[in-house]
């Protein structure tokens, strides 16, 4: 290794010399002090923190046995840092990948020296795709990186290795790349997924030319059976030079083959806003031809969620093609630099039988409140691939995730993209048939609890379900906030308060009480309950409960929704609180949230029927209640020695022989 200051590292740096996986700097600094062979001295503070000669650690880790890594000298490099580079200048980490691709399509695996720099980058990359520039500035600035990507190479075993790193510390350097940060290994997979479902056996796969991870990991899944290629018009050096180091060779874009699949991730840049996402995605769209299909990746916000009024023309304009064949809004935690941002995925192609534009449907789908799990991607991706085939093919699929919304009316959708799929209904189209039948099937089940009630099997029209902003916008419905209460006014005795933790268990409500008088005087504005309200919450589950009675206090964050009894639109209370429980939760969840109707003339019967069964349901309950109190009594008797059992044959025995 060059002189002992030449490459630096910091205690999290040290912690990942050593073999710890998740390093306490507090326990680390008390060990180095404590140890009997002294920890080196700090060189020098940067940003606040101390850097330590990597030599100097790597030989004190290995003479004190401190840590679990006995390779402590071999793995020095890939912990280290040189004193003059940082991971988070991009123009350094370029140099530094073209250094070490340079080193791994040269003959020499040593790399050749300073002064030959120039003329083997020139051999290997007359047209400059790769690394010729880069090499060339790094020559200017001195070469001073020369060893370290030498001993990075050793370090990680091979050039491959060594580039996925170099990507791994700029990324975490880089924490403001927001939604641009490299995708998690999830992600990764339903992309991977999703190409693969979508190709034919001379398809070329069109890889992502502003994310070399992607494009790396897809490559080497792919195999050497599939053709590669970038855009034409991208520069894409990046992912140019980790393709060609894992043994990877790009085919030209513009020979044609049968089909082409498109991979694109949006934002390519981190300073990229809605506008710059979406005309990338168009350019995607525009670029395909009848026969190609794209996999598109990127933000929620720009993909599924409510936009300006600008950007939303500009999406419907993506939309009007009708090549958008699949819509997923994907659960946050998918980008390591914006753990909190949901994602989103498109499907593009072109749907089999040559549908007309204005007859197309997509397939929607809401994984918000999902996790990638392999078998959740593979029914995701059957789904969506399903959706783009023919009506057998469709008729012939059970759908898990995804729903048809007809493609004409998402360009006029100005909430969601995926609300109508935030929520399945119980039974799919093709059930509804039998209903009549399971209906009678499950009245004579309940025939001994509750009378059956009166149907015909008549068929009629009923009103779709829509959204929670869709019904108020409409006036069928209306939120009302919660009252913030202080804790002080809280008691036994006054109006019963219902809180968000009181819908879990709602025999709890009427424990917690206001003082009517106290209320009043320092919430005069606040609205109580009416008969009929539902009572919700969205956080941490979204959770719902009918408040039969009314004059209420809501305690915030629970809010209310009220429907219009002059005009309610075929909602039914008790139905929207069995909607609210099987939704999604989370903050602006609701919005999203779709909530069934009925005919006006089902309203009164069907709230009659649903009440008689919610007052079996409850005197069942009551019922079981009692019994689980005899039992309990039963053997505490038992155990305590209070009392006796008498065996019931015997006893009738002994009375028969008197």
């Amino acid at each position: 290794m060059p002189t002992a200051h030449s490459h630096l590292i910091d205690l999290a740096g040290v912690a990942r010399l050593a073999g710890v996986q998740r390093p306490v700097a507090s326990m680390w600094r008390t060990r180095f002090a404590t140890a009997r062979d002294p920890f080196p001295a700090a060189v020098h503070q940067m940003g606040g923190r101390p850097q330590f000669a990597v030599q100097q650690v790597a030989e004190w880790l290995v003479r004190t046995r401190h840590g679990n890594n006995p390779a402590a000298r071999e793995d020095a490099a890939a912990a280290a840092t040189p004193t003059d580079f940082s991971f988070s200048d991009e123009g350094a980490v370029a140099e530094l990948e073209a250094l070490v691709a340079l080193f791994a399509l040269s003959e020499d695996l040593h790399g050749p020296g300073s002064h030959k720099l120039e003329e083997v980058a020139a051999t290997i990359d007359p047209r400059d795709g790769l690394l010729r520039s880069e090499i060339t500035a790094h020559v200017r600035r001195g070469a001073p990186w020369l060893d370290y990507a030498i001993l990075l190479i050793d370090a990680c075993y091979s050039p491959s290795a060594a580039l996925a790193l170099i990507a791994q510390r700029s990324a975490a350097s880089n924490r403001s790349a927001g939604s641009a940060g490299p995708l998690v290994n999830d992600a990764l997979a339903l992309v991977m997924e999703a190409t693969r479902a979508l190709m034919a056996p001379d398809a070329t796969v069109v890889l992502d030319p502003s994310d070399p991870a992607l494009s790396s990991t897809m490559a080497a899944s792919l195999g050497d059976d599939v053709r590669l290629t970038l855009p034409a018009e991208a520069d894409a050096r990046r992912v140019r030079r980790r393709l060609r180091v894992d043994g990877h060779w790009l085919a030209d874009p513009d020979d044609a083959t049968a089909r082409g699949i498109a991979v694109a991730r949006v934002p390519s840049r981190r300073d990229d806003d809605v506008a710059a996402m979406l005309q990338a995605v168009d350019e995607v769209a525009l670029s395909l031809r009848d026969s190609d299909a794209a996999v598109v990746i990127g933000p929620a916000r720009v993909l599924t969620d409510p936009l300006t009024s600008e950007d939303e023309q500009a999406r419907a304009h993506i939309l009007r093609s009708g090549r958008v064949r699949g819509i997923v809004r994907l659960p946050p935690g998918l980008v390591d630099s914006a753990s909190r941002e949901p994602l989103a995925m498109w499907v593009l192609g072109t749907p089999a039988g040559n549908v007309p534009a204005s007859e197309r449907f997509t397939a929607v789908a809401d994984l918000s409140q999902n996790p990638l799990t392999p078998a959740a991607r593979a029914d995701l991706v059957s789904d969506v691939i399903a959706g783009m085939g023919s009506g057998r093919d469709v008729r012939a699929h059970h759908f898990r995730f995804a729903t048809f919304v007809r493609t004409a009316s998402l360009q006029a959708r100005s909430d969601s993209l995926v609300a109508a799929a935030s929520r399945k209904r119980p039974f799919a189209p093709n059930d509804v048939a039998d209903l009549p039948a399971l209906l009678d099937i499950a009245a004579e089940a309940v025939r001994d609890d509750v009378a059956p009630i009166p149907i015909a099997p008549d068929s009629h029209a009923a009103p779709r379900a829509a959204s929670v902003s869709e019904l108020i916008g409409a006036r069928h419905l209306r939120r009302i906030r919660g009252t913030r209460l202080s804790p002080d006014l809280l008691g036994r005795e006054g109006l019963v308060v219902v809180t968000a933790s009181d819908l879990d268990h709602p025999s709890t409500i009427g424990t917690t009480r206001v003082d009517q008088l106290a209320f009043a005087a320092q919430h005069p504005s606040a609205t109580l309950t009416r008969p009929g309200d539902v009572i919700f919450r969205t956080s941490p589950t979204a959770a719902a409960w009918v408040d039969a009675d009314g004059s209420k206090v809501v305690a915030y964050p629970a809010r209310v929704l009220r429907i219009t009894a002059s005009d309610p639109g075929g909602l039914v209370p008790e139905i929207v609180a069995a909607d609210i429980a099987s939704a999604p939760g989370g903050a602006g969840a609701w919005k999203r949230w779709m909530l069934r109707r009925v005919a006006p003339h089902t309203v009164a019967p069907l709230r009659q029927a649903l009440a008689e069964v919610a007052n079996a349901r409850s005197e069942l309950e009551a019922r079981a209640a009692r019994l689980e109190e005899y039992s309990a009594l039963i053997v505490a008797g038992a155990t305590s020695g209070a009392v006796t059992m008498i065996e019931t044959n015997h006893a009738a025995a002994a009375a028969s022989t008197q």
